[in-house]
């Protein structure tokens, strides 16, 4: 009998061994803990210093400003201020910090960490990149530019534990959804004290363990490469509505890589999907698929201070020569919409000018009255690029073959890894660039921004007085039609002068699996992180 029956629990052993495995998706769903993939692998978790949207997503879920912007992508909600007033001219914000406002270590967070945090981002020793969003307050940009020395010359000010004050140059209706986003999150001072200084552009106070947060997570786990994971702040105000327990975030290289993993239950959400399977979805699996047109500007960014793109003719010429409907058509297909203007239409209710357009014959004239007819004589031309996924690769090839076409010109292609990338557009380390912004508000003043003599943002080196006017006048009235006509004396000059050149805008294409409850998309890609479960 046992000769028997040991087969038969042999057998019965090995088909409960061979049966289907558990996927991260259903194990995830059932613990609450959402898998998310991130696109880059982040290069550091100081939100001052961070120009990545990718990361940004990150930092959302870490860190929290005076307010917020709901998953709607308009409405501005309370944070760690429950309630604040502006003054009848528009000019002073005054904020009232919630009682129950902590550090995720259990300490108050304070009006102090507020204005320590700001001023952290206005000291020109931290070189932090969108420290020109801060310039509508008074004195922010004469501080960051080393004209002024004493703090007390900016407009903010902590006259209590609980109160909050900004004081502006002139009215700004944008800086609500300013102050939502992470230039303008707190930092616990004490650690970065610790740990190299406030002046430190990131370092150790930002890793699991010593960084101290006051969002809906708190930072788990960061292993370099395959995951970031965040868990629930018992201490952030609002911790009874966050119902996931935990979110881990996937730096993914490879778009088509990123597919598969959600085919096999990897991932609940993905950063992108690849051109070649939005059919695929919208005929077998409509409700997973969504594409969103988000406000986001593709572009090239030409180094006006590296030969051969110091002289306009060279930097016209390549933009003239690129068809970006073919561009568009051959690459992205209903993930892009060509781009012939840097703000995307519609952005904040303006429509602006659209002064770049597809004209390889005076493209060719141009590049031969700048002294190289067909080509001949051009220096040898990079072509820095953010990583080597399918499409960043696609969009380089095609236009490596439209400048040879229309051109004549030969350029060779350098895909950097994220954190290298990053450190070249920083240091202006490069000849021409392809690149993209995110706005943080919907207002064209976010894109146009890039182009002012001096931002910390502008990686062409740009410098036009005439631009530089245009910008001010839109930052300095309320009056819509005033505002357009600035917005579109911008995008002429760069039309004229084409430091940056529109490619394409982002139609965000992405796969969300049908236990995530409580999505909204919006043009902003706002994840409100208290709104999303899981649920079978």
């Amino acid at each position: 009998m046992q000769r028997r029956l040991l087969p038969l629990l042999v057998w019965a052993l090995a088909a409960i061994g061979c049966g289907r495995h558990t996927t991260r998706v259903e194990t995830g769903t059932r613990d609450q803990v959402l898998h998310i993939g991130n696109k880059d692998e982040p290069a550091d978790l100081d939100p001052h210093i961070n120009a990545a949207q990718s990361t940004g997503v990150i930092l959302t879920a870490l860190f929290q400003g005076l307010v917020v912007v709901a998953n709607d992508g308009r409405t501005i909600l309370p944070g760690m201020a429950d309630k604040w007033d502006v003054s009848h001219d528009g000019l002073t914000y005054t904020f009232h910090l919630r009682g129950d406002a902590r550090w995720s270590n259990g300490e108050p967070l304070t009006s102090r960490d507020f204005l320590d945090s700001f001023m952290r981002i206005l000291d020109p020793q931290l070189g932090a990149e969108n420290a020109g969003q801060a310039f509508p307050i008074r004195g922010a940009r004469g501080f960051l530019e080393g004209r002024s020395k004493d703090p007390a010359s900016v407009g903010m000010r902590a006259p209590d534990p609980r109160t909050f004050v900004i004081s502006l140059d002139h009215p700004a209706p944008y800086l609500l959804g300013l102050l939502s986003v992470y230039p303008f999150y707190p930092v616990y001072m004490p650690s970065l004290d610790a740990n190299g200084g406030r002046r430190q552009r990131g370092g150790p106070w930002t890793l699991p363990g010593a960084l101290v947060s006051n969002g809906p997570f708190v930072l788990a786990e960061w292993k370099p490469n395959a995951f970031i994971s965040v868990k629930r702040n018992p201490n952030f105000w609002d911790a009874g509505r966050v119902r996931l327990n935990e979110v881990r975030f996937y730096p993914t290289d490879d778009e088509n890589t990123e597919e598969r993993d959600f085919r096999a239950g990897q991932l609940h959400v993905t950063a992108r999907l690849p051109k070649t399977k939005v059919d695929v979805y919208e005929a077998g699996h409509p409700n997973e698929l969504h594409i969103v047109p988000i406000l986001r500007t593709n572009y090239l960014t030409f180094n006006v201070n590296r030969a051969p793109f110091t002289d306009s003719r060279v930097r016209r010429a390549f933009s003239l020569a690129i068809d970006r409907e073919r561009l568009v058509h051959a690459t992205l297909g209903k993930l892009g919409t060509p781009a012939h203007a840097m703000v995307r239409p519609g952005t904040g209710g303006f429509a602006l000018a659209e002064g770049f357009r597809f004209d390889p014959g005076e493209g060719r004239r141009l590049l031969a009255e700048a002294g190289f007819p067909g080509g001949a004589g051009l220096p040898p031309i990079d072509f820095t690029l953010n990583g080597n996924a399918g499409v960043t690769i696609a969009l380089s090839e095609a236009l490596q073959q439209m400048w040879v076409q229309n051109l004549g010109v030969r350029v060779t292609v350098h895909p950097l890894e994220f954190k290298v990338y990053l450190s070249t557009e920083r240091e202006k380390q490069f000849q021409v660039l392809m690149e993209g912004w995110g706005y943080v508000v919907p207002d064209p003043r976010d894109m146009l921004e890039l182009g002012v003599t001096g931002d910390p943002n502008n990686d062409s080196g740009a410098s036009f007085p005439d631009y530089d006017a245009a910008f001010a006048a839109s930052d300095s009235t309320g009056d819509e039609a005033a505002r357009r006509e600035a917005f579109n004396s911008m995008e002429a000059v760069d039309a004229r002068e084409d430091f940056y050149a529109p490619l394409y805008y982002t139609n965000h294409g992405f796969l969300v699996h049908p236990s995530v409850r409580g999505w909204r998309d919006n043009p902003l890609e706002i994840i409100d992180w208290r709104e999303l479960y899981l649920a079978p």
